[in-house]
C-alpha cells in the first residue's frame, strides 16, 4: 500500500491506464489523481496535489481510493476550513470504496468531492450501479473525464516533457457513450439522503454561502374521489452534467414526464427543496403547469434563492400564477422531510439554533414577494 503519493507519472502509464475506452482488459491499477483546495482562498491555487495507485483485485486497503482517505485522514487537516477535493480516477471506485468514501464525507461535513472518471467500473453490473447511486446520495459529485480534463490531467500531473495531450482513436465517441450511460445510472431518483446532508443542506439560513446544490425531495400522490393515494416519492439533486447542468426541477420534470404522467390521471405533487427554483427553472415549472391542468404542485422550500433580486421575485409570482402554492418550510415541515427523506436510523430531527427566527424572516420576505 503506498502510504504517500507520487507527483507525477510517466506518459505512456496515463495513455495505457486512462484510456476512456468502455470495456478494457487488462488494467488492473486503479490511478487516483487528487487536488485539495481550501474554499474561498483568494489564490485559487490548490493546497496540495498527487497521485495514488492502488490495485483493484486486491483487499479493498490496497486501493487508490482507501490510500486517499488514509494519507487525508492522517494529515489531521482543521475541521474549521472547508476543501474541495477533486479525483480523477481511471475506473470509478468499486463498492467497498463508496461506502468507505460514504461514511468519510458523513464524518467530514466541511468537504465536498467530485470524482470525474476516465471510466466506468463494471457498470452493468448491478453493485456496481447502486455504488454509483451510493455516491451520489453520500454527497458526492461523479461525472465522466472530457477533453478539458484529460488535458488538464496532462499538464498537471504527467511528465509531458512539453508535448500536448494527444486524444486516441474513437475518443469522442467513447466518452459520449460513457456519459450517457452515467446519465442513465443516476438519472432515477435517490431514495433518500443522509443526515449530514439534510443538516448542511437545508439549514434555513438567510444567506447560505457555499450551500451551491438544491436537493428536491418529493411526494407523488394520486387524487381519487377528493382523496390522495401516496404513490412515488424520493430525492433529486442538481446534476453535473457539462451539456444541461440539470437543475433538480428539471430532474424531477423530466423523469415525471417520461416515467410516471398520463393525461388520463389527476396528482397531487409535493416538493420540499432547498432553494427556491432559479428564475429558469421557475419558468419551465410555471409552463409545465399551465399545459398540465391534471398536476398541482406544492413547494415547500427551506431558503428563498436571491429574493432580493427582483426577476427572482418574478420567477416565484409566476409560479403562484399558475396554480403551485410556495411556502417556507416551518419546524413541522422539516420534521416531516427528515421522517420520510433521511437516513435517520430512528434518531429525531433536532432543530438548529435560529429555526424559527429565520423561519419567521423568510416567510415575510416571501409574503412581500408574493402580494
Amino acid at each position: 500500500m503506498t502510504k504517500n503519493p507520487m507527483e507525477r507519472m510517466y506518459r505512456r502509464t496515463f495513455y495505457v491506464n486512462f484510456e476512456n475506452e468502455p470495456i478494457l482488459y487488462g488494467r488492473r491499477y486503479t490511478w487516483l489523481c487528487y487536488e485539495v483546495k481550501i474554499s474561498k482562498d483568494p489564490s485559487k491555487l490548490p493546497w496540495d496535489t498527487g497521485i495514488f495507485r492502488g490495485q483493484v483485485y486486491f483487499e479493498p486497503q490496497y486501493h487508490a481510493e482507501m490510500c486517499f482517505l488514509s494519507w487525508y485522514c492522517g494529515n489531521q487537516l482543521p475541521a474549521y476550513k472547508c476543501f474541495q477535493i477533486t479525483w480523477f480516477v481511471s475506473w470509478t471506485p468499486c463498492p467497498d470504496c463508496v461506502g468507505k468514501v460514504a461514511e468519510f464525507l458523513a464524518e467530514h461535513p466541511n468537504v465536498t468531492l467530485t470524482i470525474s472518471a476516465a471510466r466506468l467500473y463494471y457498470y452493468w453490473e448491478t453493485d456496481y450501479r447502486r455504488a454509483l447511486c451510493r455516491l451520489r446520495q453520500a454527497g458526492a459529485r461523479v461525472k465522466i473525464m472530457d477533453d478539458e480534463e484529460f488535458a488538464y490531467c496532462w499538464e498537471n500531473f504527467v511528465y509531458n516533457e512539453g508535448q500536448p495531450f494527444m486524444p486516441w482513436d474513437k475518443f469522442d465517441d467513447n466518452y459520449a457513450f460513457l456519459h450517457s450511460k452515467l446519465k442513465e445510472i443516476l438519472r432515477n431518483p435517490m431514495e433518500a439522503m443522509y443526515p449530514h446532508t439534510f443538516y448542511f443542506h437545508f439549514k434555513n439560513l438567510r444567506r447560505a454561502y457555499g450551500r451551491n446544490e438544491t436537493w428536491l425531495c418529493f411526494a407523488v400522490e394520486i387524487i381519487k374521489h377528493c382523496s390522495t393515494v401516496s404513490w412515488k416519492r424520493g430525492v433529486f439533486r442538481n446534476q453535473v452534467d457539462p451539456e444541461t447542468h440539470c437543475h433538480a426541477e428539471r430532474c424531477f420534470l423530466s423523469w415525471f414526464c417520461e416515467d410516471i404522467l398520463s393525461p388520463k390521471k389527476n396528482y397531487q405533487v409535493t416538493w420540499y427543496t432547498s432553494w427556491s427554483p432559479c428564475l429558469d427553472c421557475a419558468g419551465e415549472v410555471a409552463e409545465f403547469l399551465a399545459t398540465h391542468s391534471n398536476v398541482k404542485l406544492t413547494i415547500y422550500t427551506a431558503r428563498l434563492y436571491y429574493f432580493w433580486k427582483t426577476d427572482y421575485q418574478e420567477g416565484l409570482r409566476s409560479l403562484s400564477e399558475k396554480g403551485a402554492s410556495v411556502e417556507i418550510m416551518d419546524y413541522k415541515d422539516f420534521k416531516r422531510c427528515w421522517k420520510k427523506f433521511v437516513y435517520d436510523d430512528g434518531k429525531p430531527f433536532q432543530p438548529w439554533k435560529g429555526l424559527q427566527y429565520n423561519f419567521l424572516f423568510l416567510d415575510c420576505k416571501l409574503q412581500e414577494i408574493l402580494e
